[in-house]
């Protein structure tokens, strides 16, 4: 078995049999629909990835690092896809929808047959079922799990341990990224600073609690790999990413981790345990010029830009509001959500809409007005919320390259973000 890494969750587990490539993903020439960049930048021509002629695709989940369409049209549509069978399966009618013929929902229990004797089987995330998956391959006799962007779940991974036994490889993540400290209005420079410092060693934490409980003879901390467009790529210093040698020197001091670095394109093979590329740890700086590149970039829903909407041509979204107010009530009731607390969508305009977890009406409010003693304002394009309510776009893929956030007191909900991908009419 060799794995072969890219960038971000992207990577090959491929054997004598069987080659799986995990969520493909590369930002060609600089240039991106979803608004996310690699990071750091992979320099790959889209003749080099449809050269990699997986046997397999794994697409853990459908965010845009991990679900990229212009990726995904370099291959066949009749290469098998394999997904998590989730109770609702976003993700199967999504790779569908692109043409894909071959889509395998894997029983977590049974498994699914690759080549030959190889196997694998895929399992959602104990903490977010429906957003994410894990997957654990047995290729040339051994054992390998990718657990790309899951949260840690203690009984999760127990379980695991206890049904495979001592794994050859766990890919586990050594960082999340995500909106907060960065893109959070209501912190100051220093404060972002130190939420973003909390959050690095949260997630060592979190790497550390999967080696401990895991026991896989190597680690490869990996993913945390995306870079936002427009003025947030400048903010990369309060992202809360560390590297890997920080993540793994965090970890020595409560386990001992035989752990693999791989810079891009680097690979190991575990038959010969030989290396192929030297690990070259990049930051912050090492891509200045490539984040300023980035950062020039202009979005699909500003001025000028393809989806920009004048205010000229705007008209008043309540009514729509409403009604996808009603759907996310509907979706609030499955969760047992009861709450009073209020959210605001904020489309550039005098006044902001107020909608409110116990009832389903809108109203208008200037900002400085606001009487909730809790709340949290979503600054967000007025035609990519027109976008969302309609469902040509999830909010879990668009939250943090294009919104901005200002919540009071700071203290996040998590079940708000949930629901906000079900403010859909």
């Amino acid at each position: 078995m060799r794995i072969t890494y890219f960038a971000n969750a992207m990577i090959m587990l491929e054997g004598k049999q069987s080659r799986v490539l995990c969520d493909p993903w590369v930002t060609f020439d600089r240039q991106s629909s979803s608004g996310l960049f690699t990071f750091p930048e992979l320099r790959m021509s889209r003749e080099e990835v449809a050269a990699l002629a997986p046997h397999f695709i794994y697409i853990s989940h459908t965010h845009a690092d991990h679900f990229d369409p212009t990726t995904l049209a370099l291959f066949p549509s009749s290469t098998p896809i394999l997904i998590a069978k989730y109770a609702h399966n976003f993700t199967e009618r999504n790779v569908r929808a692109l043409g894909f013929t071959d889509v395998r929902v894997v029983d977590p229990i049974n498994g699914q047959a690759l080549n030959g004797e190889d196997w694998c089987w895929i399992e959602p995330n104990a903490v977010y079922p429906e957003v994410d998956s894990l997957l654990v391959v047995r290729i040339d006799g051994r054992l390998a799990a990718n657990l790309n962007d899951n949260p840690f779940d203690q009984r999760q991974c127990e379980g695991l341990a206890r049904r495979f036994g001592q794994m050859d490889l766990a890919c586990v993540p050594f960082s999340f990224q995500g909106p907060y400290p960065a893109f959070y209005e209501n912190l100051s420079e220093q404060e972002r600073a130190t939420e973003a410092e909390k959050k690095k060693l949260h997630n060592f934490e979190t790497m550390t609690r999967f080696a401990e409980t895991l026991k896989a003879r190597r680690f490869f901390p990996f993913a945390a790999g995306a870079l936002y467009a427009g003025a947030k790529a400048r903010l990369f210093p309060y992202y809360g990413v560390g590297t890997c040698s920080e993540a793994i020197a965090y970890a020595q001091h409560r386990v001992k981790i035989e752990s693999l670095l791989l810079s891009q394109r680097c690979s190991y093979n575990f038959a010969s345990g030989e290396y192929n590329g030297t690990y070259c740890e990049t930051t912050y700086t090492d891509q200045l010029e490539y984040i300023e590149a980035v950062a020039g970039t202009p979005s699909i829903f500003d001025a000028g830009g393809r989806f920009w909407v004048a205010p000229s041509e705007r008209i008043d979204l309540t009514k729509l509001l409403q009604r996808a107010r009603q759907r996310q009530i509907a979706w609030q009731k499955r969760r047992q959500y009861v709450s009073d607390s209020a959210f605001f969508l904020d489309v550039g305009e005098t006044s902001l809409y107020r909608l409110n977890f116990a009832d389903e009406t809108v109203t208008r409010v200037i900002e400085t007005e606001i009487r909730d003693p809790v709340y949290e304002i979503f600054r967000i394009p007025y035609s990519l919320l027109i976008g969302s309510l309609t469902g040509h776009y999830n909010w879990s893929n668009i939250k943090t390259q294009h919104i901005s956030f200002y919540r009071k007191p700071n203290v996040f909900n998590p079940d708000l973000h949930i629901l906000m991908s079900y403010l859909q009419l």
